[in-house]
């Protein structure tokens, strides 16, 4: 019962999503991923004095490559713009879920007024017989 449960849970978690938005909402959390990779490998490089560590040396090319942002800079960088990105991806499913939200409590509306209009007209029409006879 329970597994049943989360089961549908689940489902509908990611039914919210669009194949676009489920990719975006990946893409941005690998790049958070790798940019706190990089910020802890620069803190590590750093802040330890190890003789021939072997982050030094891609850490210092990496310093002359990009005008003196090294691996924690670059990690800091890398991790803002995936987090950018996941909050477009998760600000624009919101909207769409938001939008279809309405869309069923319109379409809801519709239907219970029409049902309503229907059992109003049957009253008139019963009302009606009622008095010619």
């Amino acid at each position: 019962m329970k597994k049943e449960k989360a089961l549908k849970n689940k489902k509908n978690f990611f039914k919210t999503f669009s194949i676009k938005q489920l990719v975006a909402f990946i893409i941005a959390l690998l790049f958070i991923a790798l940019g706190l990779i990089f910020v802890v490998l620069g803190l590590i490089d750093d802040y330890t004095n190890i003789y021939g560590s072997v982050l030094t040396t891609p850490n210092e090319s990496m310093k002359a490559m990009m005008g003196g942002v090294g691996f924690t800079w670059f990690g800091v960088i890398i991790t803002f713009l995936g987090s950018i990105v996941l909050a477009i991806s998760l600000s624009l499913a919101s909207k769409f879920e938001d939008r279809e939200r309405e869309k069923e409590a319109r379409r809801r509306q519709r239907l219970e007024s029409m049902s309503q209009k229907v059992n109003f007209e049957s009253t008139i029409e019963d009302s009606t017989i009622n008095n010619k006879e």
